[in-house]
């Protein structure tokens, strides 16, 4: 091999070693982001990622993740009945497993009791869920809206008629006109608002979908799996200017020591 090739292949590999230096701190980078979030998510039971929520308020605009503008609020004594979007919270507090619209809400003597689409609902002073009355108990069909009574029992609107029910609601009686107090939507407090705004965002997007997220490059979009994708290919740019970078150096050494032998004899 002349001098002029042995110069020309030592700056090649220089800058080939050069490049694999530099694509390796590049490749470092998504190695940890990669590694991390792999290593979360093989522990989603156990950290109880599914149930534990995002309340970054500029991560939830990225994800999209608004409150509904319309708030509609109904007190019940010294508490307030609030649907936001298709969820339905007592104070600040998320009524779960229920999504129908809400009629109304009335303060009774020992409990309250909130309308919903095609259900009545009974709660405790403290806000826990008594009991759930349906048609099968005789609770009128297409409620428009909850009132009380002049005797304090409830008084419904449906789309039949006024209908008034019994202390224990096991009867229900129908009549042409209804002297009562009827619910009227109110708008939530600012206070109130601020508080629920931050429990619908906060409800919305669990820590395990972040972390899916970012492990795949979904968190930028289409981008993000482009750049992942760019990601596989640099492992793979690595991995292969790997392998030639150590077979052209074995094969230096080699030549080297045959030199070295040629040379002693």
């Amino acid at each position: 091999m002349t001098r002029h090739k042995q110069k020309s292949r030592a700056r090649l590999l220089r800058s080939l070693y050069m490049w694999h230096r530099w694509l390796g701190l590049a490749a470092a980078a998504f190695v940890i982001v990669l590694s991390l979030s792999g290593l979360l998510l093989n522990h989603t039971g156990e950290l109880a990622l599914d149930s534990r929520h995002v309340h970054s308020r500029s991560l939830l605009d990225w994800y999209g993740i608004r409150v509904p503008g319309e708030m509609r609020s109904f007190p019940v004594g010294a508490d307030i009945v609030t649907q936001v979007g298709d969820r339905i919270y007592w104070n600040t507090t998320q009524v779960p497993q229920l999504s129908a619209r809400l009629i109304g809400a009335v303060n009774l003597e020992d409990f309250a009791a909130v309308a919903i689409e095609g259900e009545l609902l009974l709660f405790s002073r403290s806000g826990n869920l008594i009991e759930r009355l349906g048609g099968a108990a005789g609770v009128p069909a297409g409620m428009q809206a909850v009132g009380v009574s002049p005797g304090g029992t409830l008084a419904v609107h449906a789309a039949h008629g006024y209908y008034q029910t019994d202390d224990m609601f096991l009867e229900w009686s129908e009549t042409g006109t209804l002297d009562a107090e009827w619910a009227q939507a109110e708008t939530p407090p600012p206070e109130l608002r601020a508080a629920l705004e931050q429990a619908w965002r906060g409800a919305g997007l669990s820590l395990e979908r972040v972390l899916l997220d970012i492990h795949s490059g979904r968190i930028l979009g289409s981008w993000g799996i482009y750049l992942v994708d760019a990601a596989a290919i640099l492992f793979l740019l690595l991995a292969a200017s790997g392998i030639w970078l150590w077979s052209r150096r074995r094969a230096g050494i080699r030549e080297h020591r045959k030199r070295r032998a040629a040379n002693s004899r």
